[in-house]
Formats: C-alpha cells, sequence, structure tokens
C-alpha cells in the first residue's frame, strides 16, 4: 500500500497538469467556453481515480489474457458464467442502498448526517446478505435449474456475490465522501492483489483460480477501507433518512436489476441453448469490447454521479452532456473496434476474431456507454430522476431479455450481442428524445424538483 501510494504521490503533480492542459484544451474547443475551477475540480478527481483506474485495469488485463490462454473457452467460460451469476444474485443484497447513501453523502455537509447514512446502510445491507444467502441456500436447487449449472458453480456465485457486495458499499462510501484520491489508491491496489493472487493460483489450470482471487482482492480492500471509515461506522440507524433512503433505493434497485439483466442474462441463456465454451468465447469478446470503453466511462461516471448530485446546475451539465454525444459515437465505435483487435490478438487463437461479431460489440459497446451516462446522471436527480432512468432502463432489459430468447437459438453469439444492440438503439432513442420533457419545469437551469 505504501508503495502505491509513494507511486501516485511522486507523479501525481506531473499527470495532473498534462491531463489537465490536454482536457482543457479539448473542453473549450468543443463547449466553446474556458475552463471554471468546478470543471478544473472535475478534471483533477477524474485524473486522480484515472491513474488508479489505468494501474488497477493493467492487472486485470494480465489477468485476464492469462486466464484465457490458460484456461481456454471452457474454463474460462465457467469463471464469466460465475460473474455473471453473482452480479444477477447479489441484487436483493443490496436493494439500491449503496447508490442512495452516495447521492445523500454527496449531497451532505454534515459529519454527523454522513455517519448516520453510512451506519444504517451497513445494518441495513448486512441484514440483506444474511436474508437473502439464507434464501438462496433453501432455494439452492431452483438456482440450478434456472442457471443450468451444478451446486459447485451456485455456491462459489452466491459467495463470489458476498464479497463483491462488500468492496461496492466500502468504494461506495469512498465515492460519496469525494475522496477519489484515496478511490485511486484502493483501485490500484485491488488490481495488484487479484493478479498476485491468480498468479500464485493458476498452477491448478482450474477456473477457480480466477475466482478466488477476487474473493481475496474485493475482501482485503473492503476490509482495509472499513478500518479507515471506521469512525463513520457508529451502528445506529437513522429512520428518518432510511425512510427517505427507502424511497430512492427502490428506483435504484429496479435500475440496477435492469442494468444487471441486460448485460448478464445472455450468458446464463448461451449456457443454456450452447454450452459453457461459447460462454467463454462470448465473454472474451465482451472484455475486448467494453475493456477501452469502459474504462474511461467507469472513470468518468465514479466522478460524475456525486458530482451531479450536489450540483444545483443540473440543465447546463445535460446540454453539455447532450454537446458530446456525436463526439462519443463517431470516434467510439472505430475506437472500440480497434481496441477489441489488439485485446483479441493477445487471448490467442483458441478466439477466432469474427469481423461481424467485433463490429456489433463495438456498436453495442458505445450504445450502453452513451445510455449509461444519461442514466447516471439523470439518477443523480433524485426520486423523480430515478424514476425517469428506470422507465427506459426497464425497457431495454425487457427487450434484450425477449430478444436473447428468440435469437440465440437460431443465431447463435449474433442473436445474444444483436439483441443488446437493438435494445440499446430504442434506450438510446428514449433517454435522448424524453430527457428534454424531464427539464419541462426547470427555471434558469436548476432543477427545482428533483426530490418529488
Amino acid at each position: 500500500m505504501t508503495d502505491l501510494e509513494s507511486f501516485i504521490e511522486k507523479n501525481r503533480e506531473v499527470i495532473v497538469g498534462v491531463f489537465l492542459t490536454v482536457t482543457s484544451y479539448f473542453y473549450e474547443l468543443v463547449f466553446k467556453e474556458k475552463v471554471d475551477d468546478g470543471v478544473k475540480s472535475f478534471i483533477q478527481n477524474f485524473s486522480f481515480v484515472g491513474l488508479g483506474t489505468l494501474i488497477s485495469t493493467l492487472f486485470s488485463f494480465i489477468f485476464s489474457v492469462i486466464g484465457g490462454r490458460i484456461l481456454g473457452p471452457s474454463g474460462y467460460g465457467s469463471y464469466s458464467l460465475v460473474q455473471s451469476i453473482a452480479m444477477l444474485l447479489y441484487i436483493p443484497m443490496v436493494l439500491g442502498f449503496n447508490t442512495a447513501m452516495i447521492k445523500y453523502c454527496s449531497e451532505s455537509e454534515d459529519e454527523t448526517q454522513i455517519a448516520n447514512i453510512i451506519s444504517t446502510t451497513y445494518i441495513v445491507i448486512i441484514l440483506l446478505i444474511t436474508l437473502t444467502v439464507l434464501s438462496y441456500l433453501l432455494l439452492i436447487r431452483l438456482l440450478m435449474a434456472l442457471f443450468s449449472v451444478d451446486p459447485e458453480l451456485i455456491l462459489l456465485s452466491i459467495i463470489f456475490s458476498i464479497f463483491f457486495v462488500f468492496y461496492t458499499l466500502s468504494t461506495s462510501i469512498l465515492r460519496g465522501l469525494h475522496q477519489m484520491k484515496k478511490l485511486a489508491l484502493y483501485q490500484a491496489l485491488f488490481g495488484f492483489l487479484l493478479l498476485t493472487m491468480f498468479l500464485i493460483l493458476i498452477q491448478s489450470a482450474s477456473f477457480k483460480s480466477m475466482i478466488y482471487p477476487y474473493y481475496f482482492a474485493y475482501g482485503l480492500v473492503g476490509l482495509s477501507i472499513t478500518l479507515q471509515l471506521k469512525k463513520y461506522i457508529t451502528l445506529r440507524i437513522d429512520f428518518q433518512w432510511l425512510k427517505k433512503a427507502c424511497k430512492y433505493s427502490f428506483y435504484a434497485l429496479i435500475g440496477g436489476l435492469g442494468f444487471t439483466l441486460y448485460s448478464n442474462v445472455d450468458r446464463v441463456i448461451i449456457n443454456y441453448y450452447m454450452g459453457v465454451e461459447n460462454v467463454g468465447i462470448y465473454g472474451v469478446y465482451y472484455y475486448a469490447s467494453f475493456a477501452f470503453i469502459g474504462f474511461l466511462s467507469g472513470i468518468f461516471i465514479t466522478i460524475f454521479f456525486p458530482t451531479v448530485s450536489r450540483s444545483q446546475s443540473k440543465f447546463s451539465i445535460y446540454l453539455k452532456l447532450k454537446q458530446i454525444m456525436p463526439y462519443i459515437i463517431i470516434l467510439g465505435i472505430p475506437g472500440v473496434f480497434l481496441s477489441e483487435f489488439i485485446i483479441l490478438t493477445f487471448f490467442g487463437e483458441k478466439y477466432p476474431i469474427n469481423i461481424l461479431l467485433m463490429g456489433l460489440f463495438a456498436i453495442t459497446a458505445v450504445l450502453a456507454t452513451c445510455y449509461t451516462l444519461f442514466a447516471w446522471f439523470f439518477s443523480a436527480g433524485g426520486i423523480r430522476g430515478a424514476r425517469f432512468t428506470i422507465s427506459g432502463t426497464v425497457q431495454v432489459a425487457f427487450v434484450n431479455l425477449i430478444l436473447n430468447i428468440v435469437f440465440i437459438p437460431r443465431i447463435g453469439l449474433y442473436g445474444a450481442i444483436l439483441s443488446t444492440t437493438i435494445a440499446f438503439i430504442l434506450g438510446f432513442y428514449y433517454i435522448w428524445y424524453y430527457g428534454n420533457k424531464y427539464f419541462d419545469n426547470l427555471v434558469g437551469g436548476v432543477n427545482h424538483d428533483v426530490e418529488k
């Protein structure tokens, strides 16, 4: 930890300075206005998180490539399937409370209130994890049938989801507190721990050598953050905030469920109709298409959501977001296509390069990113914004699910990604067209109705 912190500290000023200069140039070119203090602060936070994410991504990239090459499509497919099932199973463990915590902590300046929010969230999520895991263990045969997997994969997925929730909860606190520098350090530490444990276990040549490192990295980073922020954890429930959070978290839950469905259900259906080896091939293509653009958008959203939550000028941010969309689409599709080709080359001959599949994945990755940026923006507007977001997300998830069921048995992997492409075309159209109506009640670009 000390070495990572020392590295970032030594290079921080140079990296922030260069990044600020370059980003400011393009900002002024696109928006035709000077960079103000608020934008400078956002860019600096972006550079902090970007450095930590870059280090973590490099470690994760090595982890994925070595795992994919050694285990092959079948082993990588089992690993991908455990991840996807875990992402479906974790939803009842959080019920959107982590997102509510980020929003309301980022808006507050009162340390006592922040501590109450964090403590309440911890207690609620611990109770949810306990109840959810007990339910899963009682319904394990039903889960096996639903996902078409054996008991071992279900148990691995349940454990994965628990560690993921612990990690997500702890990093969400750092986001809510705007502690982006610490978040960057822990992201880098996560990648380092993940790769280190994997290199120790890979000699077994089992897909579990890609699962256990996640348990280790999620658990250790989550524990480290929790111990650092223990002053905020008082084991006291703030029922007034809990009542408010329940309303917001309901919409966050529906949105999160929709996101999880359209991000993971395809692999479950592929496994049912085509077997785990095709899940592995699909998983590598998915990773290759989202690695580059997901890296950038992930950093952006990490800072963007708490920043917009605190902002009183949401309409001006919305207009800027609309302005940059054409650039993301025009530059993003060829950029993702190129990154796909490079990454697939690293994975080797077991994962054949298919130009049509790459093209569909590139288009989908960019559309999904554009939609996700809008979704996080509107969710930062409170209950009203979250309600608007889920209306689009549910549509995307529903269309994607139905088309996957129809297309995958007929055209295989093409059907899986084509389903997601069509779903996001419709979703992006919806959120773009109806986004203006969301601001019908605005005066002077300030949202006076964000909590209604």
